[in-house]
């Protein structure tokens, strides 16, 4: 009688034992609203992905869904608050009204590059700054794209050039920046863009160098101007309640690669994508990449002044922000 209630009791405990060791790993949808061989993609979350799950020991499995599968740049956000995406990728300019603090990013002629304007943004996070504007979510990593450029159907050497140009912008701010500078702003992502210069719809657009060859704006916009018109805002994050439903192994394999590593990571890989991007680009036949003369760009930075100015006084903390943000992008460069 013993013997059978002892060998029942192990096999129970195999079973059991079985289970825990077999156990599914909890299945993680990170969307992706860009085309699968994005950059971002590729060089990072791809591989970032693969590591959280192999660290995860069996707990987590990430499938990642590039291009409007799980949501599009403009929905994408809402998308994760609510459950459609476990973990997404988008960029702030696409949903700016949300967040007008971490704007300050996008503001003209301020960030030379992708990598100290990555540093200093995260530096605004977690100095308390604009993290309410994350309230809703579980923040991954906050990171910069390179400063975004003018890219035209014909060559841009002074402001007479842009005057009346219909011209694709991707957020508020740099909506402001098409105004000033004399052209027309028609709202829309670096996706549609393609499309909208080849109809017609557009004569150029403003969008990062890692935008151009990936959405093959370089196609339909053949001359590329090098100036600073404001780096972009994007971000990595987590559905809070998908987080916290992770078991904890899962949640160390997360935490230990996101945050200060992945916004590093991130960082140096935009600055890589402008370098890169910018040189592929310049080796195609037909394409012309140039910068302004100096007295242009004082020019033009002269007349974009006034667009920080504006967002200090209707952005709540304004003075604040602006000033720490400018003091972070000094530390970033050391």
């Amino acid at each position: 009688m013993f013997v059978r209630f002892f060998a029942a009791t192990f096999a129970a405990a195999v079973v059991l034992s079985s289970i825990v060791v077999h156990a599914e790993p909890v299945q993680l949808r990170l969307a992706y609203p860009a085309p699968p061989r994005g950059l971002v993609n590729l060089w990072v979350l791809t591989p970032w992905a693969e590591e959280v799950d192999k660290a995860s020991d069996g707990t987590l499995e990430t499938k990642i869904y590039p291009g409007p599968a799980l949501g599009t740049f403009n929905n994408i956000y809402d998308r994760l608050i609510n459950g459609v995406a476990d973990i997404a990728y988008g960029t702030v300019g696409a949903v700016s009204s949300q967040f007008p603090k971490t704007e300050v990013a996008s503001l003209p002629f301020v960030a030379d590059g992708a990598e100290q304007a990555t540093a200093a943004l995260w530096a605004l996070y977690k100095r308390g700054l604009i993290s309410d504007e994350f309230e809703r979510v579980r923040l991954l990593a906050l990171f910069s794209y390179s400063n975004v450029t003018l890219h035209a159907k014909k060559p841009i050497k002074t402001l007479s050039d842009v005057h009346g140009l219909k011209i694709a912008v991707s957020s508020r701010v740099i909506t402001e920046v098409v105004s000033k500078l004399g052209g027309a702003a028609l709202a829309m992502t670096g996706a549609e863009s393609y499309s909208a210069a080849q109809r017609g719809v557009i004569d150029a657009a403003i969008l990062p160098w890692p935008a151009v060859y990936p959405f093959k704006i370089q196609e339909v916009l053949p001359y590329h101007v090098d100036v600073p018109l404001g780096t972009g805002a994007a971000f990595v994050a987590m559905n809070k309640e998908t987080y916290a439903r992770l078991p904890d192994k899962g949640k160390a394999a997360l935490d230990a690669r996101s945050y200060d590593v992945l916004v590093e990571r991130l960082g140096k890989a935009s600055e890589r994508m402008e370098v890169e991007g910018r040189d592929d680009v310049r080796k195609i036949p037909g394409q012309t990449v140039a910068n302004l003369d100096a007295a242009e760009a004082k020019r033009w930075n002269d007349l974009l002044v006034p667009i920080a100015e504006e967002w200090v006084k209707s952005t709540p903390n304004g003075a604040v922000i602006y000033a720490a943000y400018r003091e972070e992008l000094a530390k970033a460069k050391h």
